[in-house]
């Protein structure tokens, strides 16, 4: 049965490859279609850039007040909503473009809720993409979300006993998924997962894009 929804989803890839050709799966669209509402959820669409959703409970922020865009603020800056006020976050493709983007992660787990979701959506380890773009001015991964709930580098890093210091929500996320997604070419697709993985850890501009997915917990000692 295995080995059946592997070629499943093999099939699927090939053919969304042949029948969108040129597409960006990347883009937040693909992701979640304009029309969806999350369930009624209360949304932020963080630098949503042109991407928006026209549903009531969802905030789209972006720097360019572009048309559809609710709030146009700096997200270099402090958000403008009060702790926990979203029950879901969808950062595409934008922590790459931020100043300082640890404090703006920083904001974004202050405004979700305890029990909430940050979805985030990066340029893929190894890509041209990463840096190439002008606009792109950080290199992001998974190392450089340690200091969320269970992760840490090493008591002998005095730097990282410090930051622990100064993580505010960031200590209460749990990574909950992460999915590295190779670039949609069919010829990648048909090949056996095995290979897929060689690929994506030894070879570059394999990798699309990553995304992580972090749940709020509870402060720790509360239940």
């Amino acid at each position: 049965m295995r080995i059946f929804k592997t070629l499943r989803e093999k099939y699927r890839t090939v053919k969304f490859c042949l029948k969108h050709p040129g597409k960006n799966p990347s883009i937040t669209y693909m992701k979640y279609p304009k029309e969806y509402d999350f369930r009624g959820q209360d949304v932020l669409n963080v630098g949503c850039g042109n991407t928006t959703y026209p549903a009531k409970n969802v905030v789209n922020i972006d720097l360019y007040p572009v048309p559809g865009v609710d709030i146009a603020h700096d997200l270099s800056k402090p958000l403008p909503f009060k702790d926990g006020a979203f029950d879901f976050i969808i950062a595409n493709h934008i922590l790459e473009h931020v100043p300082g983007w640890w404090n703006c992660f920083k904001e974004l787990a202050r405004v979700v809720k305890v029990g909430g979701v940050i979805e985030v959506w990066l340029p893929g380890d190894g890509g041209s993409s990463q840096l190439g773009y002008r606009d792109h001015i950080n290199i992001i991964n998974t190392c450089s979300f340690v200091g969320i709930r269970g992760t840490q580098r090493n008591y002998a890093n005095a730097w990282e006993a410090q930051d622990r210091k100064e993580l505010g929500h960031i200590k209460d996320l749990t990574n909950t998924y992460y999915v590295s997604r190779l670039l949609d070419l069919w010829w990648i697709a048909i090949m056996p997962n095995a290979i897929q993985l060689w690929m994506a850890t030894f070879l570059r501009n394999v990798i699309a894009e990553s995304g992580w997915t972090f749940t709020k917990l509870p402060p720790e000692g509360e239940k």
